[in-house]
């Protein structure tokens, strides 16, 4: 796929209008439309920022940007402890441009599933930072608990979170966050994928400063905040898009 078709192609995934792009990157919706066309190359900073908020860097290697997440995350809760970084106000000032974040630095009224959709694009988890994969078996549950009687904190994410909160369907993909990957894939008993592998598995994030602050405890079980965990839906796979509209009442179950 070329850059032109990839562009194209990804704008329409991320259900924004050439107009809408423009403003994220502070370009004129025509620059948008010609390279979309094949009508002109963009520089490779220009493309490298489209793709980026497209969230699908250039080469596909870039790690997720955990400060969209931060950035999304005090614009719905200000008062939250997340430090806002110069990486998270690009993010709020690109949003701002489309209309999703208003000029107190916070998300515009009704707007916070938009909002939230964005930072999940941009912060898929299979690429989050540190992420580390492994063979499918336990559930999410099975994770948590043999994490809790080991004193280890955590939090689930994802689908499994998504259900927590709101009954909504099955959980396919255990998606936790850890103080310490490594010694909570000991404890749990969870055996590494095989590097490029594809099919069902379990991933352990490590603590970002982002991600695990808020968690609650639901059923007896450590959850990211409800906001977190549409994030983290909107950038899992297969049904997990589903899952978080259902979650933000943009779906009826």
């Amino acid at each position: 796929m070329d850059l032109a078709e990839r562009v194209s192609t990804l704008r329409r995934v991320n259900a924004l209008s050439a107009r809408q792009l423009a403003a994220l990157v502070d370009v004129a919706p025509t620059t948008v439309t010609r390279i979309e066309g094949g009508q002109v190359s963009p520089s490779f900073d220009l493309a490298q920022e489209i793709l980026a908020v497209l969230g699908e860097p250039i080469g596909f290697t870039g790690a997720a940007d955990v400060s969209a997440i931060a950035a999304a995350r005090l614009a719905v809760h200000p008062a939250l402890d997340i430090a806002m970084t110069p990486g998270a106000e690009v993010w709020q000032q690109r949003w701002a441009r489309i209309g999703l974040i208003d000029a107190r630095s916070q998300v515009v009224a009704g707007k916070d599933a938009d909002l939230l959709f964005r930072a999940g694009r941009v912060a898929r988890l299979t690429r989050r930072p540190g992420a580390v994969e492994f063979k499918a078996g336990p559930t999410a549950y099975d994770v948590a608990d043999a994490l809790s009687k080991a004193s280890i904190d955590y939090a689930v994410t994802g689908d499994t979170g998504v259900n927590l909160y709101r009954s909504s369907a099955g959980e396919a993909w255990p998606v936790l966050y850890v103080e310490d990957a490594e010694r909570a894939a000991q404890v749990a008993g969870l055996i590494r994928k095989e590097p490029g592998s594809f099919g069902m598995r379990v991933t352990l994030i490590p603590f970002d400063g982002v991600s695990e602050v808020g968690r609650t405890s639901i059923k007896g079980v450590a959850v990211a905040a409800r906001d977190q965990v549409v994030i983290d839906a909107y950038g899992g796979i297969d049904r997990m898009a589903e899952q978080a509209d259902i979650l933000v009442g943009r779906r009826v179950t």
